[in-house]
């Protein structure tokens, strides 16, 4: 059991070759864990190039998702709590979510 050493992997990561891209001067003035989370979340936000993230509430649950327009974004919404509510001893409302936005700020 000892004898079974585990080798780390070589490869790079997409960040790790970003971050070695930039100059010494930036790298060295900047944190890299707040780096690597920018770097996450720049990568999210071009991952889904022409949708913007909406964000409803309903009742306690809040629900984020990404959409083209509102009426895609409720109808998904929807979903994802039909999802999150689907247990035996509970069911979603019969007269459907209602869902209010949430703003940003």
């Amino acid at each position: 059991m000892l004898d079974k050493v585990k080798k780390f992997s070589k490869k790079k990561t997409a960040f790790d070759i970003w971050w070695s891209a930039l100059p010494l001067d930036i790298r060295q003035n900047n944190d890299l864990a707040f780096a690597r989370r920018c770097f996450r979340a720049s990568h999210v936000v071009g991952a889904k190039p022409g949708k913007t993230k909406y964000t409803f509430r309903a009742g306690r649950l809040v629900v984020s998702v990404w959409a083209t327009n509102s009426g895609e974004a409720v109808k998904e919404a929807a979903v994802e709590l039909d999802d999150r509510i689907a247990k035996p001893e509970k069911r979603p409302p019969a007269s459907g979510w209602r869902l209010t936005p949430v703003s940003d700020a």
